[in-house]
């Protein structure tokens, strides 16, 4: 790999922006937030928490909370702050070192994080990694660099528009087919279906039992012993064919337009100013009022709507039509209150504190993985499927302390974090000083 000018260095303690990390830092913690569902259980009792109600841990109620207040919306957030982070690299590297080949630099890095990404879900086996979607993402970013804020909104309105649509599609076609298949229900001798209808019926019965499973059943109950006490090869097929199918099927299929789109919208903020708190101190007071007053009803409505209708799949279609409405609005609510609270008090601990963990954003993430290996997989102490709902918690309380403790002492030696080093030093072709 050749070698890169020394002045294309990776950037320094001193240059960095810490607001930006603060934000990172609470963001890759936030994401556990929902994450942890995932980590603990199989995914039937993220998505019908009703299914687990007698396993303790108040699982309905949990899952309220959290998905009001949560969903989608550190994820968002995370995306911004990558986006973000793609100009802030660029404009450093043009400005100190304007004859570099900043193109390949960027697109080295980009292809290394599509490598932690495979990394993540193949071998430290978490299939719903959202690395390698970001690096797809990522290619795309370079060519809208020079862009300003106003055509990258537009941008961010275009790439939303698209998912909107095809869901609204999906939501009013499934409308007559869920009647349809209602009215059969209940009338057994209902005239005889042509082929096509009954593919119809077979598909949207097949959706209602996704929409309400039931985790006695064989499949679920394997999955649980496979995942917490199962022998290690039939473990490790397990993860694989869940990896390759999250990351190939719903990665392609619904990760990548809601990380690029806000992607863009970081990349928009920070050409504003906004992301390097240049912005009035009404624009973050703004981004709070807006976000959490459009954000934080639609989606206590959303959440509401749902245990009303017993988690019916015609209301989730409906609900995805605004969802990213939602969530981009609540994570601009916690930008905006994170920005507030490191304008009016920069030099405060928690504000240290969460830029450490910021500045290993990609270490601390990975370490998610390894750790909520350790705790819930059977290479671990096989807790999968023991407790869910509130209890889940006390786990993810454990894991922050670890990360922030770890970050704080990890960099008060070294310059990056363990996985920072080696992307960096890969990204620049030479093996970067890690000590400080």
């Amino acid at each position: 790999m050749p070698e890169i000018n020394a002045e294309t260095a990776p950037v320094s303690a001193s240059e960095r922006i810490q607001a930006l990390d603060t934000t990172r830092g609470f963001a890759v913690l936030g994401i556990l937030l929902m994450n942890i569902w995932s980590f603990a259980g199989p995914h039937e009792i993220s998505e019908y928490p009703i299914s687990a109600i007698d396993w303790g841990g108040a699982p309905l109620q949990t899952w309220a909370v959290m998905h009001t207040l949560f969903e989608g919306s550190q994820r968002a957030l995370f995306s911004m702050l990558f986006g973000a982070g793609m100009l802030l690299m660029v404009t450093r590297l043009q400005k100190s070192a304007p004859g570099a080949p900043i193109g390949r630099i960027y697109y080295r890095r980009i292809f290394l994080l599509m490598v932690f990404g495979l990394f993540d879900a193949f071998v430290l086996l978490w299939p719903a990694d959202i690395l390698l979607i970001y690096g797809l993402c990522g290619l795309v970013l370079y060519p809208l660099r020079r862009l300003g804020a106003r055509p990258l909104l537009l941008l961010v309105i275009v790439v939303f528009a698209i998912p909107a649509t095809l869901r609204t599609l999906d939501w009013r076609e499934s409308i007559p087919i869920q009647r349809q298949y209602r009215q059969l229900q209940t009338d057994s001798a209902a005239a005889q279906l042509d082929e096509t209808t009954a593919e119809k019926m077979k598909a949207w019965a097949a959706r209602e039992q996704r929409a309400h499973p039931d985790l006695s059943a064989p499949k679920i109950r394997e999955s649980i012993r496979i995942n917490s006490s199962g022998e290690l090869g039939e473990f490790v097929v397990e993860r694989l064919k869940t990896s390759l199918i999250l990351q190939i099927v719903v990665g392609l299929k619904s990760w990548v337009l809601d990380a690029l789109g806000a992607m863009l919208l970081g990349m928009a903020l920070f050409r504003a100013g906004v992301l390097t708190l240049q912005a009035p101190r009404s624009t973050y007071v703004w981004l709070v009022v807006l976000g959490y007053g459009i954000g934080l009803p639609l989606a206590a409505w959303e959440t509401s709507a749902m245990i009303a209708a017993d988690f019916d799949p015609l209301l989730k279609l409906r609900n995805l039509i605004h969802y990213d409405v939602r969530r981009l609005a609540v994570g601009l609510g916690h930008l905006g209150a994170i920005l507030l609270f490191c304008r009016t008090w920069p030099g405060s601990m928690v504000a240290k504190r969460l830029a450490a963990v910021g500045r290993m954003a990609l270490s601390n993430y990975l370490g998610q993985s390894i750790l909520g290996g350790l705790i819930f997989y059977t290479v671990g102490f096989g807790l999968y499927g023991r407790f869910t709902g509130y209890y889940l918690y006390v786990v993810v309380a454990g894991i922050w302390v670890v990360e922030i403790l770890f970050s704080n002492w990890w960099l008060s030696r070294y310059r990056f974090g363990p996985f920072e080093w080696v992307w960096r030093s890969l990204t620049y072709g030479k093996r970067q000083a890690l000590r400080r």
